[in-house]
C-alpha cells in the first residue's frame, strides 16, 4: 500500500524504549539527529505567523475506532486527545506523557489500571467522561463493527470473549466509577499495556455525535467534536487538510501553532521544489533526493533527523482462495516467490538504504529490557536464502508445490497476478523488480494489476482478485506483539495481508498469555517468525525500514515519535528566523 499504516509513509526517529513521564514538561522538542540545521543561527524567538507546511495523505475515516492507516494516525492523533501523548525527547527517544489522564495507579497484581481524567472539554464545550471511555472501548470490541484494530483489546478481561459474541459488553473489563475516573481490569498481566494505550484507537468518543452524524459521520468533518490541540478546519477530498489551534484544548497555551496547512503531492520532483524553496516544512527522504538533503542539512539550510524505525515492508498472497491462479494457498510455492526476491539488490537498486529482511521483527523493538534482534540475530529465512541460491533450485521448489496441489503444468504457462498502485518512479521501479525476479528465476509469468488509486485496489484486494500484493506494518507499541497478532487466525487485519491462518501458530500464540518472562517471551516471539515466514511461508518480508526526515530550520518542538502518529506537532512552533 502506500505504504499505509499498514506501511507507514513518513518515518521517524532514533528508536528507545519508551518510557512513562509526567504531564509538568511541555519542551517536548527533537534533537536526536545526526545532522541538524545551525542551531546556533536559530532564533528561539517565535514567528508572527505560526503556520505549519505539511504534505497530506488522504485518510478514510475520522473515526478514532476504525483507524487503520498513517494518514488517520496522522490526523486524529493532533484533533483527539487520549489517555496519554507520545513526543520525542531532547535525545529522539520516545517519551509517553500523561495526556487526557491526569494520573494513574496499577493494583498490586498489575490487572487493574485506574486513571483520574483532566478536567477538560469537547469542542462544543461538553465536559470529556470516563464513560466517553468505555464507550469507545466497547464500541471496538464491538463484533458488529468488525474493527481492524478490534485485538488492540483483547487484553482487557473479557475482550476477546465479547468479540467473538460469548459475553455481552458489561462483562468486558472497563468501567467509569465516575465522571472522571476510568477503571480498566485486564484479564491477564500484560507487560506493554500501557504502551498500547497510546493508540488511536482507544481515544475517547461521543455516541451521541456519531449517531447524529448518521451514515457519513465518519467522512464528515463538519459533524465532529474534537478534544485535541487542533479542529479540522476545511477537508477538500483527494487534495488538501486545514487544522488549526482548538482554542478549547486543555493545555492550549502551549499550542503555538494557530495553523496546519496539509496538501497532497504526488510526485517527488516537485515535493523537491516546495521543500527547497522553503513552501513545505518536512520530507522524507526520497531516493532522488536524499543525498542533496544531506548535503543541505551539513550546510546547516536544514534538519536531517536519522536512525531506527520500527517498520517493516512485505509481500502478501492470497490465503483466502488461493488467488487467481488458485496456487497461493501451497507453502512451497509460496516460499519460492519469496526467496526469488534477492533483498540486499533490491534495496541497493531501489533505494540506495534499507536493511535486508529475513525475518518479521525489525531492530529496535523492545522485549522488556532486551531487544529482540540482539536477542535474535538468526533471522529465519537466512540459510534457506543459502539452500535454494539458484533459478534451478527456486523452480525446483516451486514445481514441488505443483506436484502437491495435483497441477501438472510446465512453469511457462504458469500465470500469478500482483495488484498495486504506483504514483511515482519509485513505486514503478518496484513492481518492475519484482516481475523480473520472478519471471527470470521461476520462469513464470506475472500480471502487473496497476490501479488508479487506493480505492480501486482495495475493491480488488477485497474481492480477491489478486494472487500478490504488497503491503507492510509499522509498529504500534515497543515489543514484537505489535507485529506477532497480525497473523493470527480471524485477526483485524490478517485478511488485508492475505488471510494466513495456521492452528500450529495459533497454538504456540496462546503460551504468550500472561507470561511475564523477557527471556522465554523471546522463545515464544523466535519460533511464531520461524513459522510464519520460513516453514509456512505466509507473507515474505523484503526490507525493514529507517528514517530520513529533512525539517525546515524554522520549525522547532517537532516530535517524530516511533510509536504513534509520524509527526507530533501539537508543541511545535515556527521561529523567527
Amino acid at each position: 500500500m502506500k505504504i499505509k499504516k499498514l506501511m507507514a509513509v513518513v518515518l521517524s526517529a532514533v528508536m528507545v524504549t519508551s518510557v512513562l513521564a509526567g504531564c509538568g514538561k511541555n519542551d517536548h522538542s527533537n534533537q536526536g539527529s545526526e545532522n541538524g540545521g545551525d542551531k546556533d543561527t536559530v532564533s528561539t524567538e517565535m514567528a508572527g505567523d505560526q503556520v505549519l507546511n505539511l504534505l497530506f495523505d488522504e485518510p478514510t475515516t475520522l473515526d478514532v475506532n476504525d483507524v487503520r492507516n498513517a494518514s488517520e494516525f496522522q490526523v486524529l492523533s493532533q484533533v483527539q486527545e487520549g489517555l496519554f501523548r507520545t513526543y520525542t525527547d531532547e535525545n529522539g527517544n520516545d517519551e509517553i506523557v500523561l495526556a487526557g489522564a491526569e494520573d494513574y495507579t496499577v493494583s498490586e497484581d498489575n490487572l487493574v489500571y485506574t486513571f483520574k481524567l483532566r478536567d477538560h472539554n469537547w469542542s462544543d464545550g461538553q465536559p470529556v467522561t470516563a464513560q466517553h471511555y468505555v464507550d469507545s472501548f466497547l464500541r471496538l470490541l464491538n463484533p458488529e463493527k468488525a474493527f481492524s484494530y478490534s485485538f488492540m483489546g483483547y487484553d482487557i478481561k473479557n475482550g476477546e470473549a465479547y468479540f467473538n459474541g460469548e459475553v455481552g459488553a458489561e462483562e468486558v473489563g472497563v468501567k467509569a466509577l465516575d465522571e472522571k475516573t476510568l477503571e480498566i481490569t485486564l484479564g491477564q498481566v500484560t507487560p506493554y499495556f500501557l504502551k498500547k494505550l497510546t493508540n488511536v484507537c482507544f481515544y475517547p468518543v461521543r455516541l451521541d455525535v456519531i449517531e447524529a452524524g448518521g451514515e457519513t459521520w465518519a467522512t464528515d468533518d463538519k459533524v465532529q467534536v474534537y478534544n485535541g490541540p487542533f479542529t479540522i478546519k476545511e477537508w477538500v477530498k483527494e487534495n488538501s487538510m486545514t487544522l488549526v489551534k482548538n482554542e478549547n484544548y486543555w493545555d492550549a497555551e502551549n499550542v503555538k501553532l494557530t495553523e496546519v496547512n496539509m496538501k497532497t503531492v504526488d510526485e517527488t520532483a516537485t515535493r523537491s521544489l516546495l521543500f527547497e524553496s522553503k513552501e513545505l516544512d518536512v520530507v522524507v527522504g526520497e531516493a532522488e533526493y536524499a543525498d542533496k538533503w544531506v548535503k543541505m542539512a551539513e550546510e546547516g539550510k536544514c534538519q536531517f533527523i536519522s536512525g531506527k524505525y520500527p517498520g517493516m515492508t512485505f509481500i502478501g498472497f492470497n490465503q483466502h482462495t488461493g488467488g487467481q491462479s488458485g496456487l497461493m494457498n501451497n507453502a512451497k510455492i509460496r516460499l519460492a516467490l519469496s526467496l526469488s526476491i534477492d533483498r540486499q539488490e533490491f534495496v541497493d537498486l531501489i533505494y540506495g538504504r534499507y536493511t535486508p529482511a529475513n525475518g518479521l521483527i525489525p531492530p529496535g523493538i523492545q522485549v522488556g529490557d532486551l531487544e529482540y534482534r540482539d536477542e535474535v540475530k538468526d533471522e529465519p529465512l537466512a540459510p534457506l536464502v543459502e539452500k535454494y541460491n539458484s533459478p534451478e533450485k527456486l523452480q525446483e521448489l516451486f514445481k514441488e508445490g505443483l506436484k502437491e496441489l495435483g497441477i501438472d503444468k510446465e512453469l511457462s504457462e504458469i500465470e500469478l497476478t500482483y495488484i498495486a498502485t504506483a504514483n511515482n518512479t519509485v513505486a514503478k521501479n518496484v513492481l518492475e523488480y519484482y516481475m523480473q525476479s520472478w519471471q527470470d528465476k521461476l520462469g513464470i509469468k506475472i500480471n502487473m494489476n496497476i490501479l488508479a488509486d487506493s480505492s480501486l485496489f482495495v475493491t480488488e484486494r477485497n474481492e480477491n482478485r489478486y494472487d500478490i500484493l504488497a503491503n507492510g506494518w509499522h509498529g504500534d507499541y515497543s515489543d514484537p506483539m505489535t507485529f506477532m497478532d497480525l497473523w493470527l487466525t480471524g485477526s483485524g487485519y490478517a485478511k488485508f495481508f492475505g488471510g494466513y491462518k495456521s492452528e500450529k501458530f495459533d497454538k504456540l500464540f496462546e503460551e504468550l498469555a500472561g507470561e511475564i518472562d523477557d527471556a522465554k517471551r523471546v522463545e515464544t516471539y523466535k519460533e511464531l517468525e520461524r513459522i510464519l515466514v520460513a516453514e509456512d511461508a505466509g507473507v515474505a518480508p523484503i526490507y525493514y525500514q529507517d528514517s530520513q526526515r529533512f525539517v525546515q530550520n524554522h520549525v522547532q518542538n517537532l516530535s517524530t515519535p516511533l510509536f504513534g502518529p509520524a509527526l507530533e506537532f501539537s508543541r511545535s512552533y515556527i521561529s523567527a528566523k
